[in-house]
């Protein structure tokens, strides 16, 4: 019978061999080496071997956790899965799942509001009795999908003083999505009664005037601040935004 070599890059390997043979060197296979078989059993074992089947049957993103879940098989001779995870592209994260065919999932938090981008894919794995495992990565299936968890608004204040005793504070925002509903809540402190008071949040329009009468005391004064936020369409909040501490003439 003929003999049936490799392909022509292993070829080259057994060429020396064979020379040597003739000569009554080694055999050839005391002269090939040994991650060149290594890397031919590997082939040899993945071959024909493929994920027939990978689904993402759901995937979300809140308050900055993404969170997915999915099935998957594999071909006949494979008996387990590798699986990686890629959002927006960066180092995946990594499982393994024993069975031709089962379930997954993944999480991640801290991921950004907006758009994201999620990926998974799948090769197929040989596991043997003694647990060597065998990644097939010429084969792998993958699904992607675009997330979207809405960014909240971004609020800011500014705030004047005016001569005529009166503390104006204008608030303003961006991002979010649709209209939005300010919200102020005062906070006062007299140095002089030696007390301090929140006030509840309330519902009002862009801007927030306060009474603040000019004082020069050191000791003879109160302390008037206004805080600041909005809620968008989707009812996210944005940030808090607090105006600079004034001195004011004390409220008798």
């Amino acid at each position: 019978m003929t003999p049936r070599f490799p392909a022509h890059p292993f070829r080259r390997v057994l060429l020396p061999a064979l020379l040597l043979t003739a000569c009554g060197g080694a055999p050839e296979s005391e002269v090939a080496p040994a991650e060149e078989l290594v890397g031919t059993r590997e082939s040899a074992m993945c071959s024909g071997l493929s994920v027939t089947s990978l689904t993402l049957d759901g995937i979300s993103t809140y308050e900055g956790e993404l969170a997915g879940a999915g099935t998957y098989a594999v071909s006949t001779f494979a008996n387990a899965v590798s699986l990686e995870f890629y959002v927006d592209g960066q180092t995946p994260s990594t499982t393994e799942r024993l069975g031709s065919s089962g379930t997954w999932s993944y999480s991640r938090t801290g991921v950004a509001c907006g758009p994201r981008n999620f990926e998974v894919r799948a090769y197929p794995m040989v596991v043997a009795s003694d647990g060597t495992k065998t990644i097939c990565r010429e084969s792998y299936k993958s699904v992607t999908r675009i997330v979207t968890e809405p960014c909240p608004p971004t609020a800011s204040i500014s705030c004047t003083k005016l001569s005529t005793g009166v503390l104006r504070c204008t608030g303003s925002a961006t991002g979010g999505s649709g209209s939005y509903m300010p919200q102020w809540q005062g906070y006062w402190d007299s140095y002089f009664y030696q007390e301090e008071y929140l006030f509840p949040w309330q519902q009002g329009s862009w801007i927030s005037s306060s009474s603040c009468s000019p004082t020069t005391s050191t000791t003879f004064y109160d302390v008037v601040q206004m805080h600041f936020k909005v809620t968008d369409s989707n009812g996210l909040t944005s940030n808090t935004v607090s105006s600079p501490a004034y001195k004011c003439y004390p409220v008798h």
